[in-house]
């Protein structure tokens, strides 16, 4: 009788095939090499790309994508991310809105709210990963995160950090009437044990990266500080960025072994040949002219002394500011300008906003190769002639999942959802 039923089942249960897609490009953009290969084909099975090549067959009940005559590239990705946070247009440093009074009231659910939309701009501005790297009041990130990757709202795959991780104070001055207002922005830890546990609990709730804020303070983290928090997560396979601005707190957190400094802006020669040496990624957070006008030329004089030593590089934008008529995506890709005006070859920014910023966060994606992610954008002109191309993306699929073409994009709530609030294990922190 149990065969029977065995059969029965089998007959009736629907059929259960790979997506698959074959995209006919003009150009394929080749981006560790630096150069456009015309006329080929890229298999897409279940969301990884299988085979890239000119002549590549057609299996039955592929869908064939025509974009014969564009670019396509890799999706791009910005390494250093708020979803949740939107100052209000006009505001400055001590009026509502601002960074340092919106982030203290804002309340995790109105985070999350202005996460969904900031999801929605990047992914159609053609941005499949992105590394969120706090200020999301309790774990706003990882709610996105979820819902992202349970089919609820349209946006990139995310890298999370939770809650950041500080000295006591964070970025912020305190009372003492009340001193604990930078609750939950920040879990204040002044031990190693404190920042033992801290990266722990960060985990345990969602993040899937951790963020240290190394020098905000007048008493910075050592060291020692920053290397308990890099075992810590690295028990688990989960990398530790470092807030540090500080010739001294870049100098810590490189010997702690980071795998980024954020922000970074006043290394010495000296700092920037330690990172060389220990292999950490510079995500430079380098504002365009039309944003800071003021701080632009010391912008690009630690670009250049950066890009001549060697140091490796990720795109990173931290936006957080406002502009009417314009979206989260848009802004991020305006900061192709400071690397034009610090003289990077166009073929090195594109790495930084893919193969880079993917070496960054661990993940098989910022390649159009066999055996990388199905992550795909596609632009009429070449980027690696003019990066501005970029600004202008027509076709964007996600892990195999097209959600821009022709210029329109579309989100459809799938009929199946998925449930990605799972126990997270050793080595699977990025798929629950």
């Amino acid at each position: 009788m149990r065969p029977l039923l065995l059969i029965l089942a089998l007959l009736v249960a629907p059929s259960v095939h790979a997506q698959v897609t074959v995209i006919r490009a003009g150009h394929v953009v080749d981006v560790a090499a630096g150069r456009a290969v015309p006329n080929q084909s890229i298999l897409v099975r279940d969301g990884v790309i299988e085979a890239v090549g000119p002549n590549l067959a057609v299996p039955a009940g592929a869908e064939v994508i025509d974009l014969s005559g564009s670019y396509v590239l890799p999706g791009l990705i910005d390494a250093h991310t708020h979803v949740g946070v939107t100052e209000l247009p006009g505001a400055k440093n001590n009026d509502y809105g601002s960074y340092y009074i919106g982030s203290l009231i804002e309340d995790t659910a109105y985070r999350a709210v202005q996460g969904t939309m900031q999801a929605r701009a990047y992914l159609e501005a053609g941005f499949t990963w992105i590394r969120d790297t706090g200020n999301n009041g309790s774990y706003g990130d990882v709610a996105v995160k979820r819902a992202i990757e349970g089919g609820w709202i349209p946006g990139p795959n995310m890298s999370v950090a939770g809650i950041m991780i500080a000295p006591y104070g964070g970025q912020f001055q305190m009372q003492p009437e009340k001193p604990d207002l930078g609750n939950p922005e920040y879990t204040y830890a002044d031990t190693q044990d404190e920042i033992r546990l801290a990266v722990r609990k960060n985990i345990h709730f969602g993040a899937t990266t951790i963020k240290l804020i190394v020098d905000n303070q007048p008493y910075y983290y050592s060291a020692e500080d920053v290397r308990a928090a890099v075992e810590e997560a690295g028990a688990v396979g989960v990398k530790v960025m470092a807030h540090a601005t500080s010739d001294e707190g870049m100098r810590n957190a490189i010997l702690g072994g980071v795998a980024s400094i954020e922000h970074g802006f006043q290394p010495s020669d000296e700092t920037l040949k330690l990172m060389v040496e220990h292999g950490t990624y510079l995500v430079g957070t380098d504002f365009p002219k039309s944003f800071s006008e003021r701080r632009y030329p010391a912008t690009l004089e630690r670009n250049r002394r950066a890009f001549a030593a060697g140091v490796k590089m990720a795109f990173g934008s931290d936006v957080v500011y406002y502009r009417e008529g314009w979206t989260k995506g848009e802004l991020v890709l305006e900061f192709t300008d400071t690397y034009k005006d610090s003289g990077f070859p166009n073929d090195y920014i594109l790495r930084m906003m893919t193969m880079n910023a993917a070496d960054l966060i661990g993940v098989k994606a910022g390649e159009v190769k066999a055996g990388f992610e199905g992550s795909l954008v596609a632009v009429a002109a070449n980027p690696l002639d003019d990066i501005t191309a970029l600004r202008n993306v027509s076709f964007v699929m996600k892990d195999g999942v097209v959600y821009k073409r022709n210029g329109e994009f579309r989100f459809d709530l799938p009929r199946t959802l998925d449930n990605p609030y799972r126990k997270p294990q050793r080595g699977n922190l990025f798929r629950r």
